[in-house]
């Protein structure tokens, strides 16, 4: 074996591990995103339920939901379904 074909070697080995180490990162980087996606989504779920809950003060909407009003149950999951879209288009 000659010094060029052992230098090969070695900086293919060393590149390997570079390349592992990169993959590593941007693991990282993709589940750090995926939580800080998570937390914000969840947030802004609390945030527009709360507006929500505060912009009809007349109606306790949890209460409604509880005694199976179904009218009520419906305007929620679309206030839901809606923040999320609104979230989910922003993230993109």
């Amino acid at each position: 074996m000659n010094m060029i074909h052992m230098a090969s070697l070695l900086a293919q080995s060393a590149a390997g591990d570079s390349e592992v180490w990169m993959l590593m990162k941007l693991w990282g980087k993709t589940i750090c995103w995926a939580i800080a996606g998570g937390i914000g989504m969840g947030l802004g779920l609390v945030v527009s339920l709360k507006v929500f809950t505060l912009l009809t003060r007349d109606v306790d909407e949890w209460g409604e939901v509880k005694k199976n009003n179904l009218g009520m149950s419906i305007i929620l999951a679309s206030v839901i379904l809606g923040t999320s879209l609104v979230i989910m288009m922003s993230v993109r």
